[in-house]
């Protein structure tokens, strides 16, 4: 559907003020070693579990257990009242025990549970295990990621429930996300906690590579009640490799179809009292076709260093990467195809960078600095000559959280935040260049309520939007003069969890700022933000003593103030080219089982089911955009969608068959776009089988074979996804303990 003074971050005066005065604290207490092994019910090691010493206002420390599943933690002495230690591991439950007359060295046996939990994860500004949030939220952990054998984590998330990527072919290719239905630039995306969105929140899902991944997190629904702009549809947030683990060093090498290669080499461990993780890696294929070929290499680098009950850190990423557009060479309905583009070609350099500074006031009260900064420069060479874009996104922010009670915490907080775009098509009346700039500050308040088995999380953020003047182009743009828009975005979630039953329901609103492009090529001074409007509710039970795990949930999607060129029949609509006065709506549900009957055996699936549409325009009876029609379904929203995974664990050999499928979708002719016709895109299923074998020394030797059906399809009618192909390869990993 159609829609359409630069003014550093101004630092709230405490940021710097508390930063000082809370050094004081580096020294005051002592630390004493705490020692411990996770295990299953058999009494065998559980590698990769995560250990965190929560207190009233948060994590305060976190590792991973070794591969003899042994961990160690630096606690203070005396200890202080009130610590737990919650220890969560994939497909085991949940444990959690105080550390008051907690003997070292301490073993935790783990029941099997099929499901995925953590302590620190996104959807809230205070610490909450998944599990104890009302939203929907899933985790792809550590584990998962290493035994999938895939480089790139865009194949990872596609058996996530209520995601739907749209992919432009092979590996490099665009790749779009509609979480529930909403548009590709309704998701705000983080790296460790950075905002990585262009501006407009457009953002490409193919270049994220797993050699640096420790996990990744998705919460479905708007979040702008916490993350602000882009948020509209949920947030996935990648989380790098913890410097807190042991020391540990991880190798991989393979090859496979259209000369895929790949390299990574990641470690860490703790070194002179600092944490430090860092990874290289690199990845190339050659593509199935002429000028389809791509390259990635990522670099990146975390660095803790914890003082007491203080703790600062350090995280930087960079990104290079480049791929070959050969055009559509798929469907060609109208025969508009005249042979492979051998010419255009895309090259990304994107950059995430972070400081988080962390300080226990006291027992009850914990300040956070924020500081973070990210630059995209792209380039896209054509038959037409060579054009650019270049995002800039630079953010402060100061938070609070206050533990009232041993019922009620609360966090509140402050940020600023400065984007800006600059583009060879966004230009004055004299065909120069010039950036769009934009400003955002933000106050936010959370509470948090446990009553019992209730657990219940309200929160508002207000902004105030501030886009810089932007020069008329000297034909159809006239000069706009600075514009402030203040917005409100409330959520409340719920979780009621007692026996084996939960339920857990949300409701929020989300925003998204008009972007260069609806800003750059309109004479509307006073494009608003599109909005978002959600709800959803849904049921989870354990069954087979815990064994197997059933998720229901519905939800309910309405978008509205959405950007829509005007003209022809439209035109009598509003006075402008583009404005806000577009309607859509998704509504559907998502079903999930988990199976976990032993420990070598792992099955989950899911299927999602989708109705969206377009609604009539603002001030219309029954008209849409062309070529568009009221009650026609969005563009690339599958109304019917599953996935389902088996996962084996023997001996020495560790094995998955997984496979997605897609239902057809409405989508658009491949040269033209939707202005050449729309058209009917087939479904599709995908299936694949990994397979690993541990060959002693820490060496292990893997294949993986992926549309092993042998499938044609488009997720992207007119760019073919690969047929069957594989990889094979090997990695070597050093794991260990003090």
């Amino acid at each position: 559907m159609n829609r359409l003074s630069w003014e550093g971050p101004q630092v709230n005066r405490r940021l710097s003020s508390l930063l000082a005065g809370c050094l004081f604290f580096s020294a005051c207490l002592t630390a004493a070693p705490f020692k411990g092994t996770v295990v299953d019910p058999s009494g065998a090691p559980i590698a990769g579990a995560q250990i965190s010493v929560v207190d009233r206002v948060g994590v305060e420390l976190q590792t991973v257990s070794a591969s003899n599943g042994m961990f160690e933690l630096k606690l203070a002495d005396p200890l202080p009242a009130g610590w737990r230690l919650v220890i969560t591991a994939p497909g085991f439950g949940t444990e959690e025990i105080r550390l008051d007359g907690a003997a070292s060295p301490l073993t935790v046996k783990l029941a099997l549970a099929p499901v995925v939990d953590s302590v620190r994860v996104v959807g809230s500004a205070i610490d909450v295990a998944a599990s104890r949030q009302g939203g929907s939220i899933s985790i792809i952990p550590s584990e998962e990621i290493r035994q999938s054998n895939l480089p790139m984590a865009v194949d990872l998330m596609r058996y996530i429930p209520g995601l739907a990527f749209s992919q432009t072919g092979a590996m490099g290719g665009v790749a779009g996300l509609s979480i529930r239905g909403g548009y590709p630039d309704f998701n705000l995306v983080q790296i460790d906690g950075v905002p990585v969105n262009a501006f407009g929140g457009n953002f490409d899902f193919a270049h994220i590579a797993t050699e640096s991944l420790d996990r990744v997190e998705v919460i479905r629904g708007p979040q702008s009640s916490l993350y602000g702009p882009y948020a509209n549809s949920g947030v996935v947030n990648f989380v790098t490799r913890q410097p807190d683990a042991p020391l540990n060093l991880d190798v991989v090498a393979e090859g496979g179809s259209n000369y895929e290669r790949r390299f990574g080499v990641s470690g860490g461990g703790q070194f002179l009292g600092f944490g430090l993780a860092v990874s290289a890696s690199r990845t190339d294929d050659n593509g199935p076709v002429t000028n389809s070929d791509y390259r990635n290499e990522n670099l990146m680098l975390n660095l803790t260093r914890r003082f007491a009950r203080q703790s600062l850190t350090l995280h930087a990423d960079f990104d290079s990467n480049s791929v070959g557009e050969p055009g559509p060479w798929g469907s060609n309905p109208y025969g508009y195809f005249t042979g492979i583009d051998t010419i255009s070609r895309s090259k990304n350099n994107f950059g995430d960078y972070l400081v988080h500074y962390q300080a226990d006031v006291s027992s009850r009260v914990r300040e956070e600095l924020f500081g973070t900064f990210f630059l995209n420069n792209n380039g896209y060479t054509s038959p037409y000559g060579f054009s650019y874009n270049k995002d800039l996104r630079a953010q402060g922010e100061s938070r609070t959280i206050v533990s009232v009670s041993r019922h009620y915490v609360v966090a509140f907080g402050a940020s600023e935040a400065l984007e800006e775009v600059k583009n060879t098509f966004i230009t004055d009346a004299g065909f120069d260049t010039f950036p769009i700039r934009r400003n955002d500050t933000a106050f936010y308040l959370e509470n948090r309520f446990e009553i019992g088995h209730l657990f219940l999380t309200a929160g508002v953020r207000g902004e105030f939007i501030r886009t810089g003047a932007i020069p008329g182009d000297g034909y159809s743009r006239p000069f706009f003069p600075t514009q402030t828009i203040g917005t409100a975005n409330p959520k409340l979630s719920a979780a009621y969890a007692v026996g084996a039953t939960r339920l857990h329901a949300s409701f929020g609103t989300g925003i998204r700022p008009p972007g260069g492009f609806d800003l750059a090529y309109t004479n509307n001074p006073a494009l608003k933000p599109e909005r978002t409007r959600s709800f959803d509710a849904g049921i989870e039970r354990r069954l087979l003593r815990d064994r197997l795990s059933l998720d229901a949930t519905y939800f309910y999607n309405r978008y509205y103030d959405l950007i829509v060129i005007l003209g022809g029949d439209l035109s009598r609509l509003s006075y402008y080219q583009s404005d806000n006065i577009a309607n859509s709506r998704a509504q559907g549900a998502e079903f999930s089982a988990q199976l976990r009957p032993s420990r070598w055996m792992f099955v989950t699936g899911s299927y999602s089911y989708l109705n969206s549409q377009i609604l009539s325009l603002n001030g219309a009876g029954n008209l849409a955009p062309s070529p568009f029609s009221v009650g026609q379904e969005l563009l690339r929203r599958p109304a019917n969608s599953g996935t389902v995974t088996a996962s084996f664990t023997r001996g020495k050999i560790s094995a998955n068959v997984e496979g997605y499928f897609r239902g057809s979708v409405l989508d658009v002719e491949p040269t033209y776009g939707a202005t050449g016709g729309l058209f009917q895109n087939p479904g599709y299923a995908n299936v694949g089988v990994n397979i690993n074998y541990a060959m002693g020394h820490g060496l292990t030797a893997y294949a993986n074979v992926r549309n092993i059906l042998n499938q044609h399809y488009e997720e992207v009618f007119g760019y073919p996804s690969l047929r069957i192909n594989f990889v094979t390869g090997l990695k070597w990993t050093l794991a260990g303990a003090k």
